[in-house]
This record gives structure tokens, C-alpha cells and sequence, in this order.
């Protein structure tokens, strides 16, 4: 379930387990909430006839409440759902709590207004949600028609070690500044995603935080490779848009164009993850050091071949920021739209 209909599942259960069971069938139409764990509150409306486990709750709704107004008003209270959460390892809601959660009424025609409006804001952020997430295998088909696949090699590239064409490797600061919600960026290894840096959750420095960490500053067309942590390895292309902000504790490499857009990408593969893992296996957290990087070694096509490759990418990522910045919209009118919609100012 995932705040939109449900037409097919990862699991099937056999008729005799609907006989010899407390499961029952719902049919296509229904309204089901989760009730335990990291995803109360996500909603679903059925496609098919399915059953559910005790972790989602089935509603049904009499004449006087459209179903998909009360979709979107759940939708709207999920916050104050998870609030109610109470259990320890796997918190829950209650099906009394679902029960209880007061909803207005307005006159039915109304509600159908309502729903339709949300529902096609909401289709709209789906359509731009999704347009972003096909565009992601583009540059690797891309990747793959020009160089072949790096693991098997088949054009025959030399094997070249990454330290050959670095200028320099530093590492970011150690000690974080004092964050502050405006300034100067400064990126963390959670905005390390996707080959680029991911505005979410990015956090800002003073200029005279910046002062005491002038080696963690970044140019547009570094690399920033994550050192440590759940996402060791990852790594980033700096935008222009972050040219003069500042990293953490990261590894902020300067390789020259071309190559850079090359090796971000092939960083990020699967062929990069599969050498790096190895090396950043620690007794605790993973971690990789300067050293380790440069004795990387990866199949070296021709320059020029590789400036082709940097200039499709160059492209491609401009189509990605109107991409994320229409997305961005999107779930700004629908949230926007939801919270006036339950105001009566819709």
C-alpha cells in the first residue's frame, strides 16, 4: 500500500487458508489503512478482490461519505495517526482508534468536488513522480551503448587506476559546524543520492563557520565520495548550483572534465559497489580512505569518447532539474490543495 490503488500483490494466500483462517475477502473498492509499524497511516483503495493480514484495517462507508473524500481526509490526518501510535518494537494504531477520528461532513456533492480536485492534483504529482523515475535508466542505457558493460569489458578498454587522473583527494571536516536554515550550503552524506547532491534535508553554515573549514569547499564538477556509514561509496557530481559550498566528512575529489562525469557514473554502478563494498569492510561501519580510492581500477575508454558521454550526461541533468522542480510543484499544490480542502476554503 502505498497512497494509491492496489491491483496486484507480492503474496498469495489459497482458498483453503481463507477457509481455515480469521482472513476474509474484500472486494474491489475498498478502503484499507495500515495499522502497524513503519507505515501506519499508508492508505490503499482496492483494483481486485484480496484479503489482508491484522496489520491492515478494511473501511467501509455508508451513504452519507464519498470514499475518496475520506481517502484524502485520512490522508491529510496521517500525521496525527502515528502520534497515536503506542506498542514498543512495532508501534500500532487500533481499528477503535480509526473508529474515533471525528471527520466533517460536509453535503455529498461537496464531497465529490473535493475528491475530484485532490484527485487530479494528486494524479498530476503521481504522472511527475513517475516521468522522473523512468528518466533514471536513461543514462545508463546510455553508459552501456557507449562503453559496454565495465565488468566483462568487451570493447577491450585499458584498465587505468582512478589515482592517474585525480588532481587531489581531501577529506571534508570532521567536526560539523553549527547548522543554520540559511547560508552557505553545506552538504552531508545524506544528500549524496542518485550521482548528485539531493536537496532534502540540505543544511546551511554561516560564512564564519565557513571560514574555519576552507578545505571543505567544493567546486562545481568535484566529486564527493561518502567515507563512512550505511552509504559508503556513494558519490556525487557537484552542480554549479553548490559551486563554493561546503561538505562533511566526505572524500572531495577534483578530477578534470571529462573524466569526472565518467567516473561518477561508474562509481555508482553496480561494477563501482561491487570493488568498493570489499574495501570499506571494517569491524564496525564501513568506511574508505584517500588511498583506497586512488587504487581503484576501471576500464579507461578514449577521452574523446568520454567528453561525448560528459555531454550527454550535462544534458540529461538539466532535463532532471526541471524534472525534480515540476515534481517539486506538483506536491506543492497537491499539499497545498489538501490542507485547504479540510479547511473549507476550497
Amino acid at each position: 500500500m502505498n497512497d494509491g490503488t492496489v491491483s496486484q500483490t507480492e503474496e498469495h494466500i489459497t482458498e483453503a487458508a481463507i477457509s481455515n483462517s480469521s482472513a476474509k475477502i474484500f472486494p474491489s473498492g475498498t478502503l484499507l489503512i495500515a495499522l502497524y509499524g513503519a507505515t501506519v497511516g499508508k492508505l490503499g483503495v482496492l483494483k481486485i478482490d484480496a484479503a489482508t493480514n491484522q496489520a491492515v484495517c478494511a473501511i467501509f462507508t455508508k451513504g452519507n461519505i464519498e470514499r475518496d473524500f475520506l481517502f484524502y481526509y485520512l490522508l491529510k490526518q496521517r500525521e496525527r495517526l502515528v502520534e497515536r501510535r503506542t506498542g514498543g518494537a512495532q508501534p500500532n494504531i487500533s481499528q477503535e482508534i480509526i473508529r474515533e477520528l471525528e471527520v466533517p461532513f460536509p453535503p455529498l456533492p461537496e464531497q465529490q468536488r473535493i475528491a475530484e480536485v485532490l484527485f487530479k492534483a494528486d494524479r498530476l504529482r503521481r504522472l511527475r513522480r513517475t516521468a522522473r523515475e523512468l528518466s533514471d535508466t536513461y543514462l545508463q542505457s546510455v553508459f552501456l551503448e557507449m562503453f559496454g558493460d565495465p565488468v566483462s569489458n568487451p570493447m577491450g578498454w585499458e584498465i587505468k587506476g582512478v589515482g592517474s587522473q585525480i588532481r587531489s583527494i581531501r577529506y571534508g571536516t570532521g567536526s560539523p559546524p553549527l547548522y543554520q536554515e540559511e547560508g552557505i550550503p553545506f552538504i552531508r552524506a545524506t544528500n549524496i543520492k542518485g550521482g548528485t547532491v539531493q536537496t532534502e534535508g540540505l543544511v546551511h553554515i554561516s560564512k564564519d563557520a565557513a571560514k574555519e573549514i576552507a578545505k571543505c569547499k567544493v567546486s562545481a564538477g568535484d566529486l564527493i565520495l561518502v567515507r563512512s556509514g550505511v552509504n559508503t561509496g556513494d558519490c556525487a557530481l557537484i552542480p554549479p548550483e553548490y559551486d563554493g559550498a561546503y561538505a562533511a566528512y566526505d572524500l572531495i575529489i577534483e578530477v578534470s572534465y571529462p573524466q569526472n562525469y565518467y567516473y561518477n557514473f561508474i562509481i555508482n554502478s553496480g561494477y563501482g559497489k561491487s570493488i568498493i563494498q570489499p574495501l570499506s569492510r571494517r569491524a564496525g561501519q564501513p568506511h574508505i580512505n584517500a588511498e583506497q580510492v586512488k587504487s581503484l581500477q576501471f576500464p579507461s575508454p578514449p577521452t574523446s569518447l568520454q567528453k561525448e558521454f560528459a555531454q550527454v550526461a550535462q544534458r540529461f541533468e538539466r532535463l532532471r532539474v526541471q524534472q525534480r522542480e515540476a515534481e517539486r510543484q506538483s506536491e506543492h499544490l497537491f499539499q497545498t490543495l489538501l490542507h485547504r480542502a479540510f479547511r473549507g476554503e476550497m
